[in-house]
């Protein structure tokens, strides 16, 4: 393989369209939270209006808040027309899978590296809860 084959896969971001249904709604729903906070707007009725019940918006803003709290360096998030993934982006969408399939080594062997035990364990707990939450009947 050329190295500028090997640098182009290793840099490329992913597609937001590429995603699963859950993960790119979380990364969606990031990029306007992210947007209502810096424009002091309320999420909320958005989020609720997105997933359908208030639960699963309020879920979601503790994934946020989990997020704002354990993550070592500012949470990269690209702009809300941008078609590709921040790598921070990419990260969540991952995790958010893992969650999805209540894979707790595949979340954990993508976090351990930059998340202690205790942030790890509150950040699965969160998106657990709001994937069970957005889904009819898994409350």
């Amino acid at each position: 393989m050329q190295s500028r084959t090997l640098i182009r896969q290793l840099t490329e971001q992913p597609l937001v369209r590429d995603l699963s249904v859950d993960a790119a709604q979380a990364v969606l729903a990031l990029r306007y939270s992210i947007l209502c906070r810096r424009s002091g707007r309320d999420p909320m009725p958005e989020l609720e209006r997105r997933w359908g019940n208030m639960l699963a918006a309020r879920r979601f803003r503790l994934v946020v808040e989990a997020i704002a709290h354990i993550w070592p360096d500012p949470f990269a998030v690209a702009p809300p027309c941008c078609p590709r993934l921040s790598f921070d982006e990419a990260l969540l969408a991952a995790m958010v899978g893992a969650a999805a399939r209540c894979d707790r080594v595949d979340f954990d062997w993508r976090t351990a590296e930059m998340l202690g035990s205790d942030a790890r364990e509150m950040l699965f707990a969160a998106l657990e809860n709001f994937i069970r939450a957005k889904a009819p009947g898994r409350v």
